[in-house]
């Protein structure tokens, strides 16, 4: 990959590629990431770059190789690592620095790097993978780092340094980093995995024995990738023992003995309840075009899918917040109507993210009596003050529990896990060709049902063993979702061969107990790569930073188990060359930013970018507003289509004369996991860029557009599609969810009959009985759920809530006595 070019100057970039290979076993996955330097100049050269790991990930390694010679970096406490940094780049000594800039991202420096000579920095990762909705391993792979909002009193990690400090160049330049431009994955023990798929990019895979290889057939990722692995027992619970470390990693305390990986998957049947919903909207100015676009079809879907019994409010917040209604309201027609007004009208319109304070505001409402406080967060950003808010949603966590959406490739782990964690919900992430739809409600199912609490894992194991399990605190835990939990087992004594344990696992559901039990055997084989006993060591200091373990207490066990943690960096210094390297360094800093998404504030964004996007922006705000007063009229979109054709000729004339930056790349994130099943290819469906295609089907709906440039989308709430160019018309599932009552019926009227593609008359005509009174809504009611489950099979997960509403309002009606459930079911399927 050849090394971009800074604008206007004559030198490419010194760090010239990222070359990303994984391992995967079962949920685990270990990591290594090469990053390739050449310094083409006639100076030394110091390159400073930024980029974002998963919260869950754990960086455990840091070797340089320099002119040959393998450097193996050593854990020290910072400021220690950052003075030997300092006293090796005065000394003319090339060195390299790998330190947290904050929970999720990372930096790397590489000083003096002398003229005209190649270097490359191998940094070694392990993970535990989160799994989706069905049960398959997912493994997100960020494009970029967003700068963060940062409040008064706070600093942005992924800000830019400044020049002329100890160890650094007076000359910086600001430039973006590469994307990562070779990419690959081993998939071990095949025979447990079903299937592999991307819903982002195209891949390839081919069997070798027990392993399965997968690859990119794309050049650099420019966007998130995203893996899911589908296995073939899903929800089994799983055991990974791992032996004590080889000879060559030191093995004293915790990485002596053998460490148990023991991962539970709780299933109960739990109760629907109600609750008193908020729902935190980021309205700034990073979520506009399709963010806030898919923002306001989920919005409608989540209001749709409460129930009657419930309190709700809605709450927007940017550079300030802005509520709904004054306090949560009952949830009935009358507050449903205003809401889901609102939520076609949300706009990205707030400014900066300043998340702390809508938050606190929620927290000090005075609760509802007997109604659990459910708080939603749907951000796409970051902030440089996470902690404090973490802080706010612990503190109510015995009164409110958190769950949290992160959007796109700018949301930190950090904030979306961290915020979950502390509120005892869960944190879900979507990335660019992901439904947000589908995860806003697997979320809003968790909360509505009742979690494991009290939750108490305990390790029966051979009394030559002590036990340290990980994590101390255990958060609730909800049907289908998996824990995990390490038990780190230091030998008092030399252990007998064919040793054993047991991992019980008890808590609480609605009073009454459950329970599980694993078994295990312990493996006294020393291990060579130690993976779970570097994700047994995170989880620990993670564990100690929360508890505000002494600081010495963290730096001793982080050194102790390889993994670096806020108070430890890791360094290397070339000792071998006794050669010093002469000369004025010159710094880069390099942060991989998203320069294509509209809004937000990117150091390096163009002037160009920057008028495209609100370009962009204000043909979609003339689109959204006259397909509304079209829907609202309940006339055809083909009436707009003079208004859109020139629109789109407009938006296409002005793509093809402007100068578009290109999108860089990104740098990993996490880790993935899956081989691939019956067929060799997954292909993301491509979107529709053609002038003709105003609308896609509904099966595509999230990507309904006009053609304009960079992914422009209208909300699919608004959007009829053309019926006259399909061999089917199709049904839109936002719009027919936005027609449903608060008590789960549908009204037989003109706007039913239009989204369901009949005339009125037709459909009374169709119902096997007189169609008038309570009567005509039982029908429209049937006929409304026979369109989702004929023509959305696939969206089940989104409009399940919205259908069991819709049932239990069905259940509660009288029919003729000549007149069955089964036979109105049957009735609509035809007509539909």
């Amino acid at each position: 990959m050849a090394g971009l070019m800074v604008t206007n100057k004559n030198s490419s970039l010194p760090l010239k590629s990222v070359q990303v290979r994984a391992d995967v076993k079962g949920y685990v996955t270990g990591l290594e990431t090469a990053l390739l330097y050449t310094n083409d100049s006639d100076d030394p050269a110091e390159v400073v770059f930024r980029f974002p790991v998963e919260q869950s990930h754990a960086v455990v390694g840091l070797t340089a190789v320099l002119d040959g010679r393998r450097v193996k970096a050593q854990l020290h406490e910072k400021e220690e690592a950052h003075a030997i940094y300092d006293d090796a780049i005065a000394s003319g000594q090339t060195a390299a620095l790998g330190e947290e800039k904050s929970g999720d991202v990372f930096s790397v420096s590489l000083g003096n790097l002398p003229p005209r000579t190649d270097a490359e920095v191998h940094l070694k990762l392990v993970g535990d993978l989160p799994v989706d909705a069905e049960g398959g391993v997912r493994f997100a792979l960020p494009a970029s780092l967003k700068p963060r909002y940062a409040p008064a009193g706070f600093s942005d990690p992924a800000a830019p340094i400044q020049g002329g400090g100890t160890g650094q160049g007076a000359d910086v330049k600001r430039v973006n980093g590469p994307g990562v431009s070779g990419f690959t994955m081993t998939v071990h023990n095949a025979a447990d995995v079903e299937a592999v798929t991307s819903p982002t990019h195209s891949i390839s895979s081919s069997r070798d024995g027990e392993g399965v290889t997968v690859t990119l057939l794309e050049g650099n990722l420019e966007k998130d990738l995203v893996i899911l692995i589908k296995h073939r027992e899903p929800h089994k619970p799983a055991v990974l023992v791992e032996g004590g470390a080889t000879s060559d990693i030191t093995t004293k305390g915790y990485m002596s003995g053998p460490v148990v990986m023991v991962t539970f998957y709780p299933e109960f049947l739990g109760l629907e309840a109600a609750g008193e919903f908020f729902f935190l909207v980021d309205r700034s100015g990073s979520m506009s075009g399709a963010y806030i676009d898919s923002a306001r079809e989920t919005l409608i879907l989540f209001l749709k899918s409460l129930s009657e019994g419930c309190f709700f409010n809605i709450i927007g917040f940017g550079s300030n917040y802005v509520d709904l209604f004054p306090s949560s309201l009952p949830y009935n027609q009358d507050s449903l109507s205003k809401a889901v007004s609102h939520a076609l009208t949300v706009e990205a319109d707030l400014g900066g993210t300043e998340l702390l304070p809508p938050l606190e505001h929620v927290f000090s409402l005075k609760p509802r009596p007997g109604l659990p406080r459910l708080v939603f967060v749907l951000t796409d950003g970051s902030v440089s003050n996470t902690q404090q808010c973490v802080e706010c949603v612990r503190k109510y966590a015995h009164m409110a529990r958190c769950f949290t959406f992160g959007i796109g490739s700018g949301a930190s782990t950090d904030l979306v896990e961290g915020l979950a964690k502390a509120g005892g919900g869960t944190s879900e992430f979507v990335k660019e060709g992901e439904r947000m739809q589908a995860k806003v409600i697997r979320s809003l199912k968790r909360a509505l049902q009742p979690a494991v609490t009290d939750v108490v894992v305990k390790f029966k194991v051979p009394t030559e063993f002590e036990v340290l399990q990980s994590p101390q605190t255990i958060p609730p835990i909800f049907n289908g979702e998996k824990l995990v939990m390490y038990g780190i087992m230091s030998p008092k004594t030399t252990p007998t061969s064919h040793a054993s344990g047991v991992a019980m696992l008890k808590g609480s559901v609605l009073g009454a107990s459950i329970e599980h039990t694993i078994s295990f055997s312990i493996d006294s084989t020393p291990s060579e790569f130690p993976t779970i006993h570097h994700l047994a060591g995170k989880a620990l200091i993670k564990d100690w930073e929360r508890g505000n373990r002494r600081k010495e207490d963290i730096v001793k066990l982080s050194k102790e188990m390889g993994v670096v943690s806020s108070h430890t960096a890791y360094i290397a210094v070339d000792e071998g060359n006794k050669e010093p390297v002469r000369g004025p360094m010159k710094t880069w800093d390099m942060v991989v930013h998203d320069e294509g998404s509209g809004g937000g504030a990117h150091y390096m964004s163009s002037q160009v970018g920057d008028v495209q996007s609100r370009m962009q922006a204000n043909i979609g705000q003339v689109l959204r507003a006259n397909i509304s007063k079209l829907v609202q009229r309940g006339e055809k979109l083909e009436d707009l289509s003079d208004q859109a054709d020139a629109l789109n000729q407009s938006a296409l004339s002005y793509q093809r004369s402007a100068v578009r930056p290109k999108k860089s790349g990104g740098f990993f994130s996490g880790l993935f996991s899956g081989w691939f099943g019956s067929s060799n290819v997954s292909r993301h469906t491509a979107r529709s860029s053609s002038p003709e295609a105003m609308c896609l089907s509904s099966e595509t709906m999230e990507t309904c557009h006009f053609s304009l440039p960079a992914d422009s989308e209208c909300p699919t709430t608004s959007c009829s599609p053309v019926s006259q160019r399909a061999p089917q018309p199709q049904i839109s599932l936002s719009a027919l969810v936005t027609l449903q009552q608060a008590n789960g019926s549908w009204c037989l009227d003109d706007s039913l009959a239009h989204q369901l593609r009949k005339g009125r008359s037709e459909l009374e005509e169709a119902c096997p009985v007189q169609c008038v009174g309570e009567m005509a809504a039982v029908w429209a009611t049937v006929l409304a759920l026979c369109a989702m489950q004929t023509r959305h099979q696939d969206k089940q997960e989104e409009w399940e809530l919205v259908a069991g509403k819709a049932e239990g309002w069905l259940k509660r009606q009288a029919l003729p006595s000549d007149l069955t459930m089964d036979q109105l079911h049957a009735a609509a399927r035809k007509c539909i």
